[in-house]
């Protein structure tokens, strides 16, 4: 995909998500509030020419695994997986343009937040 057509899909994502998180505020699944935190703590959005490819992808990979996960929570037909492995794909891009960026994730222990450094 060119890098036009790829800040064309990263806008895209950005008024879906942004749809769903302004309709549904209350309906939000956490898992998408995570994603779209990480997704801001990132800083590349649409209009950024600058950025690198591999830095756009993984924030459309971030917007798109947010829409998943809470298609997956609404939609009975939807695969809860499905927003996991786009999540992952987004630390790989990152990962690969030696992108170091601080993830918030729900501690499974006692459910508060840690800061860990990827």
């Amino acid at each position: 995909m060119h890098k036009e057509q790829l800040m064309k899909l990263h806008q895209f994502f950005v008024y879906v998500v942004k749809e769903i998180m302004d309709d549904n505020l209350e309906n939000t699944d956490n898992e998408c509030k995570k994603l779209f935190k990480i997704y801001e703590m990132l800083d590349i959005r649409p209009h950024h020419i600058h950025r690198l490819k591999s830095e756009q992808k993984a924030a459309i990979l971030l917007l798109s695994a947010c829409v998943a996960s809470y298609l997956a929570n609404n939609m009975d037909n939807v695969p809860k997986n499905l927003a996991k492995k786009l999540e992952e794909n987004a630390f790989k891009h990152l990962n690969s343009c030696k992108k170091n960026i601080i993830i918030l994730e729900e501690n499974e222990n006692n459910g508060e937040s840690a800061e860990k450094e990827e």
